[in-house]
């Protein structure tokens, strides 16, 4: 009789240490699917507006499969414009340039610190 009552008792135990380990990982579940919607909404927000931005190159710093010129507007705003094959809605309109050359982009304008930044899209 002793037995069965331990064994009754014992059976509870892991029971119950089931189901809080089963809440426990619904929670965490939940809590990772709530940091990954707030990374992604902070993304978006980060992500800035499309923007078309025309001036002389200043410089080139040659990447991987493209490039970053830094381009000073006509009002001398300086931009860092990202140059890469990959980024390009039409792959075909890639061109090299050199500093003192006209470059007129458009993309998706950023802030990293205080430097404006041109994710560039398309080449006009």
């Amino acid at each position: 009789m002793k037995n069965a009552q331990n064994l009754a008792m014992l059976s509870a135990v892991i029971a119950f240490a089931s189901c809080n380990t089963a809440k426990t990982d619904v929670k965490q579940e939940v809590q990772t699917e709530t940091v990954a919607a707030d990374s992604l909404a902070t993304a978006e927000k980060l992500q800035g507006e499309t923007k078309v931005v025309e001036g002389t190159v200043q410089e080139i710093q040659n990447g991987k499969d493209g490039y970053t010129a830094k381009i000073e507007t006509a009002d001398k705003t300086i931009y860092y414009v990202t140059v890469s094959h990959s980024n390009l809605k039409d792959h075909t309109q890639y061109k090299s340039v050199n500093p003192g050359e006209k470059l007129k982009v458009s993309g998706e304008s950023w802030k990293a610190e205080e430097n404006n930044h041109i994710t560039v899209r398309e080449i006009q």
